[in-house]
């Protein structure tokens, strides 16, 4: 069946702007599946008309797209118009069981759905076996329930023979202590275990001062910036992790583990735990005064107004023999009078600073005389 023309025109960019725009803001009398396929056009891509298409798309009612969606379409891109900008359930089944449905359009699509159609795509394996991407997608999605997850893995092990029967154990247990609420959520969401790649090798480097330390720490209890013990299952679990894991339970998981990852010689697996958005400035000071982490991590902290208006930050910073020269220097002014004479006796800090806050205190003894 052929186009209507002027949508013809439009897809071949022909149409003259005017007429563009008034084609995709929905005046001009073309059929619904012609205009449908000038929306996903225009607003798929960054077009001049994308903004005004998808606002003209929202209004158009569920019960007229849900009237062209039953039969097979043509180029199929108005499937993925709707399944990235649309929300209701009933339309997004409709056309989740488009028999023009594209493995290419449900990938591009996984991250838009909302949690009640995911079993739709995860019951669809002819899509799935052609692009494994979609399992990590419908794992990964914030809001897919932990029977999507257990399904996922079981049919990378059972379909696809993707992963090893102990990976898969080991995965199917996580999510059963996550349901259970003895794991923060995150653990459910960390990708499959990988090799470490080059970046991540190379961002596992420690000094020998740092080390020791380390060592030193390894044989005291573990516990998190409010002196409270972490459940020694928890850390051995996370002991067992992979690093590209390790990174992305730094960026996403809980307390606990925050105060495991920390300590880990990866700077990259350190930058993430700080950079985690659900850390607290009563964290982020504790960090601040650990002689374990790496520089970066403190600029980071350094960088942050928020943080550094907090008085125990700032103090953790500066007082911190880690913390580089230059960025010492800049905030060791804001220091107490107290804690600037601490500041001016600990040998532990570079002499240039613990000269320029001895200095500071005689200054403010002659202003005070």
């Amino acid at each position: 069946m052929s186009m209507h023309p002027i949508v013809e025109r439009f897809l071949k960019g022909g149409l003259p702007v005017p007429m563009a725009m008034a084609l995709v803001g929905g005046s001009l009398p073309v059929p619904t599946l012609d205009l449908l396929q000038a929306l996903a056009h225009a607003g798929l891509e960054e077009t001049p008309y994308t903004e005004r298409a998808l606002d003209y798309f929202s209004t158009i009612p569920e019960s007229m797209l849900a009237g062209v969606l039953t039969e097979a379409i043509k180029p199929p891109a108005p499937l993925q118009l709707v399944l990235c900008h649309r929300k209701e359930p009933a339309l997004l089944e409709t056309a989740l069981l488009n028999p023009s449905l594209t493995s290419a359009i449900v990938e591009a699509s996984v991250p838009s759905l909302p949690g009640a159609v995911l079993e739709i795509v995860l019951n669809n394996q002819v899509l799935w076996l052609e692009r494994h991407r979609i399992l990590d997608l419908l794992e990964e999605h914030p809001e897919a329930q932990y029977v999507i997850k257990r399904r996922v893995n079981e049919f990378r092990f059972d379909v696809l023979r993707l992963i090893p029967e102990d990976v898969k154990k080991d995965r199917l247990e996580i999510i059963d202590e996550v349901e259970a609420g003895r794991l923060d959520r995150a653990w459910s969401e960390l990708p499959l275990p990988k090799e470490k790649s080059k970046e991540e090798a190379d961002a596992e480097v420690e000094t020998a001062e740092m080390a020791a330390e380390r060592r030193l720490l390894a044989q005291k209890p573990l516990l998190d910036d409010e002196g409270n013990e972490i459940n020694l299952t928890l850390t051995q679990r996370t002991a067992k992790l992979r690093t590209n894991q390790k990174i992305m339970l730094a960026i996403k998981g809980g307390k606990e583990e925050r105060s495991i990852l920390i300590r880990e010689a990866n700077r990259l697996i350190q930058v993430n735990v700080i950079r985690n958005p659900r850390i607290s400035e009563g964290e982020v000071a504790y960090i601040a005064n650990m002689r374990t982490v790496n520089e970066e991590v403190l600029r980071i902290i350094s960088n942050s107004r928020e943080w550094m208006k907090k008085y125990p930050i700032t103090k953790s910073l500066v007082m911190n023999p880690r913390t580089p020269l230059p960025v010492a220097m800049t905030h060791f002014k804001r220091l107490f009078e107290s804690d600037m004479k601490l500041l001016m006796k600990d040998r532990n800090v570079a002499e240039l600073l613990r000269r320029e806050a001895k200095r500071m205190i005689e200054m403010k003894a002659r202003g005070k005389g």
